[in-house]
């Protein structure tokens, strides 16, 4: 009986130090960390990005407000003068960073333009983060912003999950917010703190290094650039691949691959580690890659297609609750611009990942609809399009902005005029 008596006293005591110490840790990170919504939004400091290669090379940081987000500053409250209020949610798609303005902005500057100004556009556009952050950035945040409507912005390069939404998931000890973890239900600060300088987040994981490194192969003279960056990534990135290989890949595109990273006065491109380090990945894989649109239909996963579009659908139900308008809005891969098409074609293993990305793109747009989730599908507007991506890093060039923009507005309009 003693000893049960001992151990039970132990058991108690372990647990009030930890709570204890649970407790002055978070009362300690709110020193440090973001006030609300920053902390909640982004697993790192908005000033930190250049540093972390996010707009590795970019002339100036985005204008980044004091949520984190690129965008002008947003108050909590619908303002008294905004009639209708859509809250924007996505990746670095709807972040922008390599755009004058980002695509959230351009869709309240067309409707402002157009007579609209009661209507307001708040953009929680984050890097690397995908349909699970998007559920909970809407359930913890968005929906306390009064909005009357909710984008989800579903850029198919990237966006796919495997693990689906239900409601019986175990949360992990510990991960970023938005999303739920042991630590984060009772210690959301120490949470963050915690993510951020153990580097934990998506965000964190995908981070390459070598920025300054090839930020200083590019100003070589051109004959020396690809055997320079042969030499990078055999030091940095792949130890065991032949030198010589990687340099034949490299060199595939010839003296027009180097053109592309010619100063220019706007839609400049950037040459960056990490995709750098993915082409030469996929095209020294042994791995079975489907290369035909008839293998490459075959490759769609299904799962993974009803995975995805349970967290969307997720979404649709949380803003539906609330009586707001809910809309997905389905960003193509950039294989539809003819241009990215042309410049990625000596590589074909690498550029198959876009393409069955544009074939699962297809596959989700028919899930949503047959789930009656709400949809627009900007390939609609972008394919064909020629200079709509940039070649490197695959994002929206001013223009492909700006016709997305341009849709984006004209579905708020409809979206406004209409029930759910």
């Amino acid at each position: 009986m003693r000893r049960y008596r001992i151990f039970w006293l132990w058991s108690a005591f372990v647990v009030l130090l930890a709570v204890v110490t649970i407790a002055g840790l978070e009362l300690l990170s709110s020193l440090v960390v973001p006030s609300w919504p920053a902390r909640e939004l982004r697993p790192v400091e908005a000033t930190n990005l250049a540093s972390l290669g996010v707009v590795t090379g970019a002339q100036a940081l985005p204008h980044y407000n004091s949520w984190g987000l690129n965008d002008r500053e947003r108050s909590v409250r619908k303002p008294a003068e905004i009639a209708f209020r859509t809250v924007m949610i996505g990746d670095s798609f709807l972040e922008g960073v390599y755009v004058s303005s980002p695509v959230g902005a351009q869709v309240e500057q067309v409707l402002q333009a157009e007579g609209h100004r009661d209507m307001e556009v708040v953009s929680l556009g984050i890097s690397a983060t995908a349909p699970p952050q998007y559920y909970y950035r809407i359930r913890n945040v968005a929906l306390s912003l009064q909005p009357d409507a909710i984008v989800v912005v579903f850029f198919s390069g990237n966006d796919f999950v495997s693990n689906g939404f239900s409601w019986a998931n175990v949360p992990p000890p510990i991960t970023e917010r938005p999303l739920p973890s042991w630590l984060g239900a009772v210690a959301p600060r120490l949470t963050w703190l915690a993510v951020n300088r153990l580097g934990l987040s998506e965000f964190g994981r995908s981070t390459v290094g070598g920025a300054d490194t090839v930020r200083e192969i590019i100003k070589l003279p051109r004959g020396e650039r690809f055997d320079a960056m042969a030499r990078f990534l055999k030091t940095s990135r792949y130890p065991d691949k032949d030198e010589r290989v990687m340099r034949e890949i490299l060199a595939r595109g010839g003296d027009r691959f180097w053109d592309v990273f010619e100063p220019r006065e706007r839609d400049e491109e950037y040459l960056q580690a990490w995709w750098i380090a993915g082409m030469v990945d996929w095209e020294t894989g042994t791995w079975p890659t489907p290369l035909t649109p008839e293998e490459i239909d075959r490759s769609v996963r299904k799962a993974e297609i009803e995975a995805t579009a349970s967290w969307l659908v997720a979404a649709r139900d949380l803003a539906r609750e609330r009586g707001v308008k809910f809309l997905v809005a389905l960003a193509p891969v950039p294989v539809v611009d003819p241009v990215y098409a042309e410049f990625w074609s000596p590589w074909p293993r690498y550029r198959s990942y876009p393409m069955l990305r544009e074939a699962s793109h297809r596959a989700l747009r028919k899930e949503l609809e047959a789930k009656g989730v709400p949809t627009v599908d900007l390939e609609d507007d972008l394919k064909g399009v020629r200079g709509t991506y940039r070649l490197s890093d695959g994002h929206w060039t001013e223009h492909g902005t700006d016709i997305a923009a341009r849709r984006l507005a004209a579905e708020l309009l409809k979206l406004r005029g209409t029930g759910n």
